[in-house]
């Protein structure tokens, strides 16, 4: 029987800090709070994905501990993507400023020219299937949205049903790092680009009330514009941290885990990221079961509204 009032939760992109969702599932977890639905992108995607098959927060919290030590993670993990040392060079603030060090060097440009992607697609399929069961989207225990962005229409995809590696695979398809997924006439890439934390797909899934897990890194201010490379990454940031913005305006709570000094590469710091998703949702705790009674009781009465004028 379905369900008549259901919570959502979304969950964004952020390489590494996207592990702070799995703290955030786990503390709505073992509030007894119910996750109805889930909607993820990239990292987000990842995440939702293993919880969504498995929604036992500690198993899917050993199982990605266990593949960030795996040969398989680190053969995806090469050396140009992580962060150069603070402490000696400048910090980067979203995916653009981070390669902008790399492509300086030479490196990820010269790549770029010669390849789609120094991941294969092999490579991180081995990858996923540590992670993700071989099975489709319509059987996960907790229903699940992936989304993607396709180059060739440049629209948002929500991906809900075939295989969940698969599609799994294209919300966290980097440009640049992994080759583009190919699903039918579309060519899909990280959905981060289009739809950074997908509120609107849960609505549309019937989400009563949406919680949405935003682990983006915030505008640094503190930023040189000393290059017309250094200007255009900027511009870009600000453009796609004020869509995100108005996106998140769709959810009726959002969880901002604290993941200062946290970089997109910094997988090593795992038990950081899911201790601060853990906190973060603690905190909110009591405006989610608050909320809840709120819609809960907004929505029967409703109900009983409707259904009084059909009888009369």
């Amino acid at each position: 029987m379905a369900k008549w009032f259901k919570i959502g939760v979304a969950l964004g992109g952020g390489g590494a800090r996207g592990l702070a969702h799995l703290g955030v599932l786990c503390a709505l977890e073992q509030a007894k709070i119910p996750i109805d639905l889930l909607a993820g992108t990239s990292m987000g995607a990842l995440v939702g994905a293993a919880y969504a098959l498995t929604p036992q927060c500690y198993f899917v919290a050993e199982r990605f501990a266990r593949y960030l030590e795996s040969k398989e993670f680190q053969k995806t993990n090469p050396d140009f993507l992580r962060e150069p040392d603070q402490e000696t060079k400048p910090t980067f603030t979203g995916i653009f400023h981070r390669f902008a060090t790399f492509i300086k060097k030479g490196v990820f440009y010269t790549q770029s020219l010669t390849r789609q992607a120094p991941i294969s697609e092999e490579d991180f399929i081995q990858n996923i299937n540590f992670l993700l069961d071989p099975v489709n989207m319509e059987t996960t225990a907790i229903p699940l949205a992936v989304v993607a962005l396709d180059l060739k229409t440049g629209e948002e995809v929500v991906l809900r049903e075939g295989a969940l590696q698969k599609a799994v695979s294209a919300s966290c398809a980097i440009p640049g790092i992994l080759p583009p997924v190919i699903m039918g006439d579309k060519c899909l890439v990280d959905g981060g680009w289009i739809n950074r934390v997908p509120v609107g797909p849960l609505r549309k899934m019937g989400a009563d009330l949406t919680i949405a897990v935003d682990v983006a890194e915030g505008i640094n201010e503190s930023l040189d514009f000393d290059t017309g490379l250094d200007i255009v990454l900027r511009t870009y940031d600000i453009t796609q941290s004020s869509l995100s913005q108005l996106q998140l305006k769709e959810a009726d709570i959002v969880i901002r885990p604290s993941l200062a000094g946290i970089r997109w590469a910094d997988f090593h710091r795992f038990e950081e990221c899911l201790k601060a998703g853990e906190e973060a949702a603690g905190e909110r705790l009591d405006e989610i079961r608050s909320l809840t009674r709120r819609k809960k009781m907004k929505k029967a009465l409703s109900f009983r509204g409707c259904l009084s004028a059909s009888r009369s």
